[in-house]
């Protein structure tokens, strides 16, 4: 779906080199191809990892439609190059040269490489951006490890706290961490490229997945250093601070986070029971915490008589904190994101699983004139175009095919 002219775009003419295809590298390098720059990627003649990833439609395997390949490669131009290969390091130190930025996340060998390759062009004062992600930075012991999301969360401390006591630590949901990751790396991007327009020389950058995480607002890092504890994870409902997190309605869950005056007391009121907000045994956190199951009593039933929406839209109109819990299906379908168009519709290649169409994210921020979803490429569809565009000549491309640089 094309949502605006390419030329109104607030980061066209910009030129951006990714090499790694990973989810992080891919999901940072998204919001530049969404916003107008031009992105080409690199990647291995078998296609970038990224493309291997499911879930796949009907379940069957195809580099061309994995899931966080439609969804990351939005609008990039792919290039294959064997990157161990001197013709191909060339090849891409001649991209990197007329490029704005580049970024990378390869294994900690071929980063630093490719790295020094790139660094030399145009000196300190010119030549592209360089960004470098990498699971722990590229010092140190841990420099050459390699991590999954799971084990970025356990590095970090975050997993630590998601756990009860004497049970064993929870996982987040899949590739949360590296989307973070990625998030990060295309913030610090960005302040690259606008360092330039006023002045700013060229910039070499680490994006270390542990720091990254690591100094997130999900860590409880601050309390232990402040209070010299940790913050225990207690379980089910607060029976502290009430009612707050999730309550079992009719068709679902609701959400509260009116455990204190004024959201307190329109609770007790739109219920009908407003002389609870002035009960003694609720009105000091220490005698509250000693009640839970009294005020329980009267708040359950009435949310199991009512739905998740009939609960939302009244508490509302008495300024209660309170919302739906949706699940997937119910996002896409819930009717401020339709209103919104939070969701686009967008094609799917035509490949051995027949194609169709597939709902992507809308634009993250709203800005006239910015942002356009275009579809993901093909592997390799763009080789002979960016050699082309460098300069190479015919029989330049013939050869870098026949010697399997480029695929």
């Amino acid at each position: 779906m094309t949502t605006t002219s390419p030329d109104l775009r607030p980061l066209s003419g910009l030129v951006v080199v990714e090499v790694g295809g990973t989810i992080p590298v891919a999901a940072a390098t998204k919001l530049f191809s969404d916003y107008g720059a031009d992105v080409v990627k690199v990647e291995p003649s078998g296609g970038a990892s990224l493309r291997r990833i499911g879930p796949f439609p009907g379940d069957v395997p195809d580099l061309e439609s994995g899931a966080f390949h439609v969804a990351l490669d939005t609008g990039k131009r792919s290039v294959t190059l064997d990157l161990d290969s001197p013709s191909g390091l060339e090849v891409l130190t001649r991209l990197a040269e007329r490029a704005d930025l580049v970024l990378l996340h390869l294994p900690l060998g071929e980063a630093r490489t490719v790295r020094e390759d790139l660094m030399v062009l145009g000196g300190a004062e010119g030549g592209p951006h360089v960004v470098v992600l990498s699971e722990h930075g590229l010092d140190g012991p841990f420099a050459g490890r390699r991590e999954n999301g799971t084990s970025l969360f356990a590095w970090t401390g975050r997993m630590h706290q998601h756990s009860l006591p004497g049970e064993e630590p929870l996982r987040y949901a899949p590739y949360l961490p590296e989307m973070q990751w990625g998030a990060t790396a295309a913030a610090v991007s960005l302040a690259c490229v606008h360092s330039t327009e006023h002045g700013g020389q060229r910039r070499e950058v680490e994006v270390s997945a542990v720091e990254a995480l690591t100094g997130n607002v999900d860590t409880w890092f601050l309390q232990w250093e402040f209070t010299g504890a940790e913050m225990p994870r207690a379980s089910g409902q607060s029976k502290a601070a009430y009612p707050a997190g999730c309550y079992r309605c009719a068709d679902g869950y609701v959400v509260f986070a009116s455990a204190n005056p004024p959201f307190f007391n329109r609770l007790c009121e739109a219920i009908g029971r407003p002389e609870l907000a002035e009960d003694p045994r609720f009105l000091t956190p220490a005698e509250k915490a000693l009640h839970f199951d009294d005020f329980f009593e009267v708040l359950d039933p009435w949310l199991r008589e009512r739905t998740r929406d009939e609960i939302f839209t009244y508490l509302q109109s008495f300024g209660v904190m309170v919302s739906p819990m949706l699940d997937p299906s119910e996002v896409v379908t819930d009717r401020q994101a339709v209103a919104r168009g939070s969701f686009v519709t967008h094609e799917l290649p035509a490949t051995r699983s027949e194609g169709g169409t597939t709902l992507l994210a809308g634009p993250p921020f709203r800005l006239d004139g910015a942002w356009d979803v275009a579809a993901a490429p093909r592997l390799g569809e763009h080789t002979d175009e960016v050699l082309r565009e460098l300069g190479y000549t015919t029989t330049e491309r013939l050869a870098l095919f026949r010697a399997g640089v480029t695929g």
